[in-house]
């Protein structure tokens, strides 16, 4: 069973197996995943429901996945859209791991009918990597929101923009994190004629 928060921007949120044998989210239109950070502990409650699971969070410019790899709990995968997010907070507890939470609304398709609360532990590593390359990807999803106000979907964030991030990110050897490098096609180079 996957237990979903389903995106404005999508009407499922579907998994297909990676190269490596473990599920991961497929990309919706304008879609580009910048991460994936193992060693999540995920939580999130919506009214009397209730979902946790351990394993993969997948950070794109439109959302972040959670992708169950572990036994235990009663969740495959959850979807969080970026648009949608509120309340967001990392904190470093003294005792226990640190987490972030925050906040998404119900979404049109979802079993949730209330307010999602969530929470994702960090018990694997360090964030050093993780953090700024999300709040750098909020920001720009918040920055592109208000630009366009009443939009239906939520605004692409531009290829370039990814790449900038991507390339400028700090590399905590301590966290986790996988990031995702695209390069661009080799261009075709026109012969001379003689």
């Amino acid at each position: 069973e996957i237990c979903l928060l389903l995106g404005a921007m999508s009407e499922h949120a579907e998994l297909v197996a990676g190269p490596d044998g473990r599920y991961q989210p497929t990309n919706i239109h304008g879609e580009v995943f910048v991460l994936s950070r193992d060693g999540i502990t995920f939580s999130a409650t919506s009214g009397s429901l209730k979902f946790d699971g351990k394993g993969m969070l997948y950070l794109s410019t439109l959302r972040m996945v959670f992708v169950a790899t572990r036994r235990g709990g009663n969740c495959t995968a959850f979807e969080l859209p970026l648009a949608t997010l509120t309340k967001d907070s990392f904190n470093q507890p003294i005792f226990g791991a640190n987490n972030m939470t925050g906040l998404n609304p119900p979404l049109a398709g979802s079993a949730c009918q209330e307010d999602i609360k969530w929470c994702l532990y960090f018990k694997e590593g360090g964030v050093g990597t993780f953090l700024p390359l999300f709040y750098q990807l909020l920001t720009e999803m918040r920055s592109r929101m208000e630009q366009q106000p009443g939009a239906a979907q939520a605004p692409t964030v531009l290829p370039a923009f990814v790449n900038q991030i991507v390339q400028q990110a700090y590399v905590d050897p301590n966290d986790p994190t996988k990031l995702y490098v695209a390069h661009a096609p080799p261009q075709a180079q026109a012969m001379p004629v003689h």
